[in-house]
């Protein structure tokens, strides 16, 4: 017998588990393509030189060979794993560049796979459910509306919890800080950045290694604890920024209003709207409007949803310029808030709706007859594999996996062209016509 040993951090689903990630999924695919986002799908490899063109840790990225590989391939692998979808889709871009109609509005949901240092809520193989618009001119503006009302669409109709999204514009950090003299302005918001990570006296050391004076540092804090108070409006977020004479922070204040005005107008709701404007995360390649998503009452937890905007992501690899808005919903981690935060119903087993008992083998046609009209109808049913099985057995079956109708049709029930459906969620049965059986399960 083999010992097997099982692979840390990736996650084996249990059926109930499985059902609720496939709704999830169905109902963000459905609200992307709403807003007109193309599936489309890279493959799971590639080559090291595209996964490490704009970032990348070479310590996160999973490499692959075969199992019986020559020597060299061995030892120099040419084939490895993806680490998220928009490096790979860079490489796509600049593949079919002059067979592309621009903008081009892609939606993928789709496994990553990423060494990270084992925790709750990562993992190293995952879900991402990505929306992009590219375009090969300067893109608008209204992109960054576009992607960000359609994953506020998706969130609300998964209905899980309330949720709130901070968005800002990193021009209004860097204009701040630009303001204030300050000349190491990429190594300042790196540090501004941890600041839910570390406390503030750690915060304050940070700074002052970076050789920041102490009332750069005050004014610092001072925009952190306004970023904290939350639920501010753009007028206030104006006014805070009022005594601030500097193009760029002006600049960002206006594309952010721009934005966030847009998106009333798409009757996403001021309650789930929040501006942060010390929200700077993301990877090396990200570029001024920025937001992060997180579940009410669980801010302290993970992310669950970001969105970033890009200038040349494509640079490595084509001589023309590709701006590049990018939405992401990271599907495993909020099923995994979720589940942390015992919201999830995980009692459904099973997708079937119907399970119609086997009860005698001379009667099989006419089971497999009702099957077949069940099924037609795109009710989700199956019958009971073993008709020496007893009665009590077979429901207590669909009880365990929760399937809501049981379906008896016995002789008697053949004969008068009705069935018997017990519903298990309330223990009623009822005698049910034939012709009505669709009507009355759906």
């Amino acid at each position: 017998m083999i010992n097997i040993k099982w692979i840390s951090w990736f996650e084996d689903k249990l059926p109930e588990s499985q059902l609720i990630e496939e709704k999830f999924k169905e109902i963000i695919r459905k609200n992307y393509s709403l807003s007109w986002f193309t599936p489309l799908d890279t493959p799971n490899v590639e080559r090291v030189e595209v996964l490490t063109s704009k970032w990348a840790d070479d310590n996160e990225i999973y490499g692959i060979k075969r199992l019986k590989a020559e020597w060299k391939e061995a030892s120099d692998f040419e084939m490895w794993l993806r680490f998220d979808l928009t490096v790979p889709l860079a490489r796509y871009v600049w593949k079919y560049e002059w067979e592309i109609s621009f903008p081009f509005k892609r939606q993928q949901i789709a496994r990553v796979y990423r060494w990270e240092r084992p925790q709750k809520g990562r993992y190293r193989e995952f879900y991402q459910a990505d929306i992009d618009i590219i375009w090969n001119g300067k893109l608008p503006l209204f992109a960054d509306v576009e992607i960000l009302s359609t994953i506020n669409n998706s969130l609300k109709e998964l209905d899980f919890w309330e949720f709130v999204i901070n968005i800002n514009n990193k021009k209004l950090l860097a204009g701040f800080l630009e303001s204030l003299e300050i000349e190491n302005i990429v190594e300042t918001i790196w540090v501004i950045d941890k600041k839910d990570k570390v406390n503030r006296e750690k915060l304050v050391s940070m700074l002052e290694s970076i050789n920041l004076w102490w009332v750069q540092i005050d004014s610092i804090f001072e925009l952190i604890d306004f970023a904290e108070k939350k639920a501010k409006s753009i007028d206030e977020v104006f006014n805070f920024f009022s005594w601030i004479v500097n193009n760029m922070l002006k600049e960002g204040l206006d594309e952010l209003k721009y934005v966030y005005e847009n998106l009333l107008s798409l009757w996403v709701e001021k309650k789930n709207l929040i501006i942060n404007p010390t929200i700077s995360r993301g990877l090396n390649y990200y570029t001024w409007l920025v937001f992060e998503t997180f579940i009410s009452g669980a801010e302290n937890m993970w992310s669950i949803s970001s969105w970033w905007r890009y200038d040349d992501l494509c640079s490595h690899f084509s001589k023309n310029n590709f701006p590049w808005v990018w939405g992401s919903i990271g599907l495993s981690r909020l099923l995994a808030v979720l589940n942390e935060l015992n919201k999830l119903e995980l009692n459904k087993k099973t997708i079937s709706d119907v399970l119609l008992l086997n009860l005698w083998d001379d009667i099989l046609k006419e089971n497999l007859g009702l099957i077949k009209k069940l099924r037609d109808n795109w009710i989700n049913s199956e019958i009971y594999l073993d008709s020496s099985v007893k009665f009590a057995k077979q429901i207590k079956y669909a009880d365990n996996k929760k399937i809501p109708f049981v379906i008896i049709y016995w002789e008697d029930e053949i004969k008068k062209d009705v069935v018997q459906i017990k519903d298990l969620s309330k223990w009623e049965q009822k005698e049910v016509k034939i012709e009505d059986i669709i009507k009355y399960i759906k």
